[in-house]
């Protein structure tokens, strides 16, 4: 069943498809947000901001058209949160995977050949924040811009966190590392279906040099 909420504050009204009136709780209704910031998020990663419509992410929620502007003043301000809940969702697991095993060091090891995998460059649920939306961002604002700055530099702290020497080597480290493989990432999605072994090599060969220049 879709719906369209009418009002937000306080207990709220909402009509059905069918035109039934509906009355939803805040909590509801902040569910109701978090789920058309998530699923504005995947839709995001996998397509593009440009390629993605207002109507489509509400639609894809289960809500009409109608309801977006009850919780958002803009396109512009779903895509900033969109961003920075991706990043949020993203960075809290790259730490607890780190932390989670005896050897840190092989669980970023892991980490960073999974991310340099086929599996993740053809992911269903549009992967790494940091690797989908580069474009989208570099072509934004200043809102979704600094939501992706904010981002970046939580995965940089993150790995400058397991690098060896003084905080500002540890920081060049973790940025080329980061760099490196959002990189290899990209490049390979770019050229997947022109040219699939080279997609493919551009991968191994990175996980193979930015794998073992990690352990060093």
């Amino acid at each position: 069943m879709t719906a369209n909420i009418i009002n937000v504050k306080g207990p709220l009204l909402v009509y059905s498809a069918g035109g039934q009136r509906v009355r939803l709780t805040k909590e509801q209704a902040e569910q109701n947000r978090r789920l058309i910031v998530d699923t504005a998020s995947r839709m995001f990663r996998l397509q593009g901001l440009e390629n993605v419509a207002v109507a489509d992410v509400m639609k894809e929620s289960g809500f009409t058209h109608g309801g977006f502007y009850n919780h958002f003043k803009s396109k512009d301000e779903l895509a900033t949160e969109a961003v920075a809940s991706a990043f949020d969702h993203a960075a809290r697991k790259l730490s607890e995977d780190i932390a989670s095993g005896n050897d840190p060091q092989k669980a970023l090891n892991a980490i960073l050949a999974d991310y340099l995998s086929p599996a993740h460059r053809d992911t269903s649920t549009g992967g790494c924040p940091a690797s989908a939306f580069p474009v989208d961002s570099a072509r934004s604002g200043k809102g979704l811009q600094a939501a992706f700055a904010d981002g970046i530099e939580s995965y940089i702290e993150i790995f400058a966190a397991q690098m060896d020497g003084d905080k500002r080597e540890a920081r060049q480290r973790a940025v080329a590392l980061l760099s490196g493989i959002v990189g290899a990432v990209l490049l390979s999605r770019a050229v997947k279906k022109g040219q699939p072994k080279l997609s493919d090599e551009l991968l191994g060969s990175a996980r193979k040099q930015i794998c073992k220049q990690a352990s060093q």
